[in-house]
């Protein structure tokens, strides 16, 4: 039998530890049955230093050594086959003042105005630390909107806390007003509506006087006498020595 190499191993441990036991450290909420996709799994290996070369290919090695595999996969679900250490969503003893969630960047005016709703059949996942919230919003959006949540606030509205292992915290939703944010980034005034402000026609009135400016022309507009006045003499001169063989010519030949 061959004995599975020396990373295999490392990365057998190390998804075992991942999936089995406390996927909160890095920002993963299994779903009832144990899961995590493998794409979120993939993208918290690749936040891990050591663990960044790690593709699916790795993940199938390790189903496949020859001693007792510690995941299973299902489609493109991934979990560890103990799962009897993995934490459960709790109701909390005691809940923080503050919890942080990070958005996508075109969603955030949206979510100002109407809050945030999980879909159904899932949650929000909200973090007690700032970096593990933009950790987890990265993955969405390499430059994430970081939310303060005010849990006192949530509450008043009937929001449902659950405490998931000791970083993370579902809700089903986060009402507007229960959190704050940075200011929207000020609109670009209408270049369009500036344009057509200028070109409108003024309106006169009885006795009022606009006077009428004049548009100065390019260069390639001129006329042809203002054009001459500018040529250099040697141009002037081409000209006239021309201008008199055609005359001489014309006298030659009446």
């Amino acid at each position: 039998m061959t004995k599975p190499s020396h990373h295999l191993e490392k990365l057998s441990k190390f998804l075992a530890y991942l999936l089995g036991r406390q996927p909160d450290e890095f920002g993963l909420v299994p779903d009832s049955d144990g899961f995590v996709r493998i794409k979120e799994l993939l993208q918290a290996l690749h936040e891990e230093q050591g663990w960044r070369h790690v593709r699916q290919a790795h993940l199938n090695e390790v189903l496949v050594v020859p001693e007792k595999p510690v995941i299973e996969i299902d489609g493109a679900r991934i979990r560890a086959l103990d799962t009897s250490r993995l934490p459960a969503a709790e109701e909390p003893g005691d809940l923080p003042k503050l919890l942080y969630i990070a958005i996508r960047q075109r969603a955030y005016p949206a979510v100002l105005e109407r809050g945030l709703a999980a879909p159904p059949g899932r949650h929000l996942t909200l973090s007690r630390e700032k970096e593990m919230a933009l950790r987890i919003g990265r993955r969405a959006d390499n430059h994430p909107i970081l939310l303060t949540v005010h849990v006192g606030e949530c509450v008043k509205y009937s929001t449902r806390f659950q405490e998931y292992g000791r970083m993370l915290f579902l809700a089903d939703r986060v009402n507007p007003g229960t959190f704050s944010g940075p200011a929207l980034p000020k609109s670009k005034p209408d270049a369009t509506a500036s344009r057509s402000a200028v070109d409108e026609p003024q309106h006169r009135t009885p006795g009022s006087y606009f006077p009428q400016l004049e548009t100065p022309q390019p260069a390639d507009h001129q006329s042809p006498s203002a054009r001459r006045r500018k040529e250099p003499q040697w141009k002037k001169d081409r000209r006239k020595a021309r201008k008199h063989k055609a005359n001489q010519r014309k006298t030659d030949n009446p």
